[in-house]
C-alpha cells in the first residue's frame, strides 16, 4: 500500500534539536533531558513518516537559519486568516484551564497535569531567619536525588523561552483559582491572598516553580490545541515536544483516569506485550503500545547525534517502518461500518508491527531495556464537553488517530542511558553563562509538617 503519512513537528522539538547537535548554545545545564527527549521525537517522527511539516512562525531572528538547518522538513506559512483563528481558538481554549488550589495543593484538572509529569507541588512558606518566602516547591523521597525534579522544570523554563521566539500574540494565561478565596484570578492575586495573612511576607522564593508552572500550563494548552489544529490542516499528525504531550495525555486522563493508568500500567508490568487496549461499542477506543527507545539504538552505531539523523532519514525506507506506517494510516482511514471490529483488527496488526520493532531495535543499557510508552486514541467522532473534545475539536466528525508520549517513562530511559549519554551531549555547546537553575524541593515526609525552614502554606 502507498501511504503518504504526514507528521507535524513544532518549534519547541526542534529548538531541543538545535541545542543537542550543537547548533545552538545550551544555557540551562538542566535542559540536557529535555533535549534527548525532543531529539528522540524528531527521531521517531522521521520514522514514522513519509514527509515532515512545521508551521513557519518563528520570529525572524530565529527562523531563517532553522530552515537551513532542517531542510528534509517543509516548513508551512498558514495565511494570516487562518493562523489568527487558530491562535484565538488556541488561547480561548488555554484561558478555559483552571490552575486550582485547596489549601496548599493543587486541585482540580491541573492535578492531571502533575500527574503526567510525575511531579508533586505544594505551596509552602520558605523561611530565612525572620522572613518567610512562598514557593510551589516539589514534594520529592530524597532531596539529594532530584535530576528528574529538575529536568521538569527545566521543560517548564523551556516552554517559556519558545513563547518568547513564537510570533503567537493571543493573551492565553488559564484561570487561577483558591478554594473559598473568590477575588484570586491570577498569579498577582494568589500570591496577595497568600501573603495578607502572613506579617513576614517577604516575596516569592527564587527557587520557586509557581510562576513557571502556572505560565507553562497556559502556554502548553494553547500550543498544544494549536498545533493538534495545525496538523489537521496540514493532513498531518502532530508530534509535539514533551510537555505537550504530556498535556494531552492529562486531557485523557480526565476523562477516564483509571483506564489511562491501567493501559500505562499494564504495559509496564506484562513485559512481553507491546500494546493494550480497550475499545468500547462504539469503536471508539484507547490503546498504549510499547516501542524502541530509538535514539539509543541510533546513537550505539552513531559518533554523534548529528549521524542519527541521517541513519533514521535512511532507515524510514525499510520494511518494518513502512508497514507500521501502513498500519497507522489505516486507523486514520476506517470506514463507519462495523468499526468496533475493524479497531481491533488494525491494533492486532499494530502489536505484531510494536513486536517486530522491538526485537529489531531494542537497547539494553546497564540500567535495563529502552522502552518508550506512547498513549493512542482512535474513534468514530468527538462530542464538545470535555477538554479532551476541546483539544481534538478539529477531529470531530471523522476517525482519527493521535499518539503522544508518555513524559516519564521517557525520563526514565534517559537516566539509563549510561555511556551513550555521554555521547548524545557530546556536540553540545555551552554558553558561558550555563548553569544548573536552583529548584526548590521539599521532603515528602514534610508534607503536612512545619520545621525552622518552611511549612505549607495556607490562604
Amino acid at each position: 500500500m502507498t501511504t503518504n503519512r504526514r507528521v507535524l513537528v513544532d518549534n519547541a522539538t526542534l529548538s531541543g534539536v538545535e541545542r543537542l547537535i550543537g547548533e545552538s548554545q545550551i544555557l540551562n545545564l538542566n535542559n540536557r533531558e529535555n533535549d534527548i527527549l525532543c531529539f528522540e521525537k524528531l527521531i521517531t517522527a522521521i520514522l514514522f513518516s513519509d514527509a515532515i511539516v512545521s508551521i513557519d512562525d518563528y520570529k525572524d531572528k530565529f527562523r531563517s537559519e532553522r530552515l537551513k538547518k532542517f531542510d528534509f522538513i517543509d516548513f508551512r506559512v498558514l495565511e494570516k486568516e487562518t493562523y489568527a483563528a487558530l491562535s484565538r481558538d488556541a488561547a480561548e481554549f488555554a484561558k478555559g484551564m483552571v490552575f486550582s488550589f485547596d489549601g496548599s495543593k493543587p486541585a482540580g484538572d491541573v492535578v492531571s497535569f502533575f500527574e503526567s509529569l510525575r511531579i508533586d507541588p505544594q505551596l509552602r512558606w520558605d523561611v530565612f531567619v525572620s522572613s518567610e518566602y512562598l514557593t510551589l516547591s516539589l514534594l520529592v523521597a530524597d532531596t539529594k536525588d532530584t535530576r528528574y525534579e529538575a529536568a521538569i522544570d527545566s521543560v517548564f523554563r523551556a516552554e517559556s523561552t519558545d513563547h518568547g521566539a513564537a510570533l503567537a500574540g493571543e493573551t492565553f494565561s488559564p484561570s487561577v483559582y483558591v478554594e473559598g478565596r473568590p477575588e484570586v484570578a491570577d498569579v498577582k492575586s494568589l500570591v496577595k491572598a497568600f501573603s495578607s495573612g502572613n506579617a513576614n511576607f517577604a516575596g516569592t522564593a527564587s527557587g520557586s516553580l509557581l510562576n513557571r508552572a502556572i505560565f507553562g500550563y497556559g502556554w502548553t494548552a494553547e500550543r498544544a490545541h494549536f498545533y493538534n489544529a495545525a496538523a489537521s490542516i496540514e493532513n498531518a499528525d502532530a508530534f509535539l515536544a514533551p510537555m505537550r504531550d504530556a498535556f494531552c495525555e492529562s486531557c485523557c486522563r480526565l476523562e477516564s483516569r483509571s483506564q489511562v493508568n491501567g493501559l500505562l500500567d499494564g504495559l509496564k508490568s506484562r513485559t512481553q506485550e507491546t500494546l493494550v487496549k480497550i475499545v468500547d461499542a462504539s469503536g471508539r477506543g484507547k490503546f498504549a503500545m510499547k516501542l524502541p527507545f530509538f535514539t539509543a539504538y541510533f546513537i550505539s552505531s552513531a559518533d554523534n547525534p548529528r549521524q542519527c539523523i541521517d541513519m533514521a532519514l535512511h532507515a524510514r525506507t525499510k520494511a518494518e517502518f513502512r508497514e507500521c506506517r501502513e498500519i497507522l494510516h489505516n486507523l486514520a482511514h476506517l470506514s463507519s461500518a462495523d468499526r468496533y471490529k475493524e479497531v481491533n483488527t488494525i491494533l492486532r496488526f499494530l502489536e505484531q508491527s510494536c513486536t517486530l520493532l522491538m526485537n529489531k531495535y531494542g537497547v539494553v543499557t546497564d540500567g535495563g531495556p529502552q522502552v518508550s510508552i506512547s498513549l493512542g486514541l482512535t474513534g468514530p467522532s468527538i462530542s464538545f464537553g470535555t477538554k479532551l473534545n476541546q483539544l481534538f475539536r478539529h477531529y470531530r466528525h471523522r476517525p482519527f488517530v493521535r499518539v503522544f508520549r508518555n513524559i516519564a517513562q521517557d525520563m526514565l530511559n534517559v537516566e539509563r542511558l549510561g555511556g551513550l549519554y555521554d555521547k548524545l551531549c557530546s556536540s553540545m555547546r555551552e554558553h558561558k553563562e550555563a548553569m544548573h537553575p536552583k529548584i526548590a524541593v521539599t521532603p515528602k515526609f514534610m508534607e503536612r509538617k512545619e520545621n525552622e525552614y518552611g511549612r505549607p502554606a495556607e490562604p
